[in-house]
């Protein structure tokens, strides 16, 4: 009995993953990456789930910045999660766009917002790793897709290596 319980102790610890707190999330991407991003960004600001660096506000200008966004689940909770925001249309994304990774998390994905011309694109990497589902965005103050694909793929990476037990 004392080793189905330690057993069944052992696999619900185990179903809980291997991330038991919360990281600070405004250390999840170095500030060396943030200033390549969003030169001019000032510090990150972070709430419960959450850090965004955003450049200064200029009139007649579009702003840049980076936002992240978590959630730690258990790993099948973080599992269905991570599918669903796969699979579901959420406004404002591009569906014929998204595109899997490979080597950021244990699972990732990126999807675009579509850009005015000549105005800002976003870029959104969506990862999970065990039981922490992580969404980067990135926006520039541009229309440069590829600028944007390149920049929150490298944040991700960074924010994946970074996620430690």
């Amino acid at each position: 009995m004392t080793a189905t319980i330690a057993s069944w102790r052992w696999w619900d610890r185990a179903r809980e993953g291997e991330l038991r707190a919360d990281p600070n999330f405004c250390e999840l991407v170095a500030p060396e990456t943030i200033h390549r991003l969003v030169p001019d960004a000032y510090g990150g600001r972070e709430d419960v789930a959450s850090c965004t660096w955003a450049a200064p506000r200029k009139t007649g200008e579009y702003r840049a910045g980076v936002h992240r966004f978590a959630s730690r689940l258990n790993v099948d909770l973080a599992r269905e999660d991570f599918r669903d925001q796969r699979a579901e249309v959420e406004p404002g994304w591009e569906m014929n766009t998204q595109e899997d990774l490979l080597g950021v998390g244990e699972e990732a994905f990126l999807r675009f917002r579509p850009p005015t011309p000549g105005k800002t694109i976003t870029a959104q990497v969506v990862f999970r790793r065990s039981n922490m589902v992580i969404s980067i965005a990135y926006t520039r103050s541009d229309d440069d897709r590829q600028a944007a694909r390149a920049g929150v793929i490298d944040a991700a990476r960074e924010a994946a290596t970074l996620l430690r037990p």
